[in-house]
């Protein structure tokens, strides 16, 4: 049982196309064949090419926004899995050079990109404020941060890292950017389990 719809399909199709070959080299006839339908039916859907980025952005943001919709946690250690999990499903994208292609779409598309980090940028507050719910309700937060200045760090840390040029030419994994980011923060904001 086929549970993809059509729109799903064509979104996917675009998706691996701009990240292997870059959004100037994607056609939407190429993104039809690719996703089983006519060029009729991908501008039926989404009207042009910008329509098509963005919706190929706003799948990408859509792995943000799930992260945050967890609602609040428990305690930090789901934090920690709630993180991993994005950085999960960032890394489970199609192969190809996410960070590159974002700048691509930056330059290309700025009102699609500026679409695209306001939708991440809400999701990645939510996610902050629940983390810092959770560290404050396991008693596991240092004394005396200053939270705005925490929450322009975490901020610089997961957002600023997808748009380091440093790391877009390296093309590093977004999960691996995501494992580092957590580790750094719980053992730079949290207090020593042992005490010491």
């Amino acid at each position: 049982m086929q549970t993809e719809t059509t729109p799903d399909r064509i979104v996917l199709a675009a998706l691996e196309l701009v990240l292997s070959q870059g959004v100037k080299r994607t056609n939407l006839a190429e993104v039809a064949f690719r996703a089983g339908v006519t060029r009729v039916t991908v501008y039926r859907y989404f009207g042009d090419k910008r329509g098509l980025v963005q919706a190929v952005c706003m799948w990408i943001a859509a792995i943000f926004q799930r992260a945050a919709d967890e609602g609040p946690a428990a305690s930090v250690h789901d934090i920690d899995l709630r993180l991993n999990r994005l950085g999960a499903e960032l890394g489970a994208l199609p192969p190809g050079k996410l960070l590159a292609r974002l700048e691509e779409i930056h330059r290309l598309y700025p009102e699609v990109y500026a679409e695209f980090v306001l939708a991440r940028q809400i999701a990645v507050d939510r996610i902050f404020q629940q983390a810092l719910a959770a560290a404050t309700c396991d008693g596991t937060l240092r004394d005396g941060l200053n939270l705005d200045v925490l929450k322009a760090i975490f901020w610089a840390a997961v957002i600023g890292l997808m748009e380091n040029p440093a790391l877009i030419s390296s093309n590093v994994a977004l999960a691996d950017v995501f494992a580092t980011v957590t580790e750094l923060f719980r053992h730079g904001i949290l207090k020593n389990p042992g005490g010491v």
